[in-house]
């Protein structure tokens, strides 16, 4: 895919993946939705970003505002690069902790996705692309809620890809490994382990973007 003139809604625009992939997008010519929290969050947007939108995925009427607004418009693709983290044993981990990861982690960029629908169905060639992660291959100690969260999303992925293949929507599922985006430091709940050294944010969307580029449905870990 040629990305130039190409229009494209990325969730989760003022993390670090989201920031970097934004400002990639941008400089291979698209016109990039970039999507933030709240208004204070919606600082950390990148300039090069040409439409900035508030996007809840904890608040339906946010994530429904954004599918209406975003409804009339022909999208070429969706990438979702929002994301949290939680630690803890299963045993330990609450209901209301687990929940808020399934929520922002994959049913509200799911439902983002799911509506708007129709937009990229308009396009031609158009692609939906999510940051999994390694957890959606190989399970980890201490990490059940936020594995189940992103495996549940890998799942829907795999899903679309099967139900939309005749209206020629590309979907691209990433898989990364531990990656030094600071995303750890800001766990939701429970303290990190020690991880060892990741990899360079700068790497991990590059093989992402070049992935969406060669029509490529699932960059294992091993593509990293």
């Amino acid at each position: 895919m040629d990305f130039q003139g190409k229009k494209i809604l990325v969730i989760g625009a003022t993390g670090v993946f989201g920031s970097l992939i934004a400002q990639t997008l941008v400089a291979r010519g698209a016109h990039v939705y970039g999507s933030a929290k709240d208004a204070s969050t919606a600082e950390k947007l990148p300039a090069q970003v040409s439409t900035k939108l508030l996007l809840d995925l904890e608040n339906s009427a946010s994530i429904e505002a954004v599918i209406s607004y975003l409804s009339t418009e022909t999208l070429d693709g969706i990438i979702n690069a929002a994301g949290v983290v939680g630690f803890g044993r299963a045993n330990e981990t609450s209901a209301s902790d687990a929940t808020r990861l399934m929520q922002i982690n994959h049913l509200g960029p799911a439902a983002v996705i799911s509506g708007l629908y129709e937009s990229l169905k308009r396009a031609e060639g158009s692609f939906v692309s999510s940051v999994t992660g390694v957890v959606a291959e190989k399970v980890f100690p201490g990490m059940s809620a936020y594995t189940s969260s992103k495996t549940a999303h890998s799942a829907f992925l795999s899903s679309i890809a099967l139900e939309w293949r005749r209206d020629k929507i590309q979907i691209t599922e990433a898989r990364p490994g531990h990656t030094e985006t600071g995303l750890a430091t800001r766990a939701l709940f429970g303290q990190a382990p020690a991880f060892p050294q990741g990899m360079t944010p700068e790497h991990v969307v590059e093989v992402i973007i070049t992935g969406i580029e060669n029509g490529t449905a699932l960059l294992s870990s091993d593509a990293f």
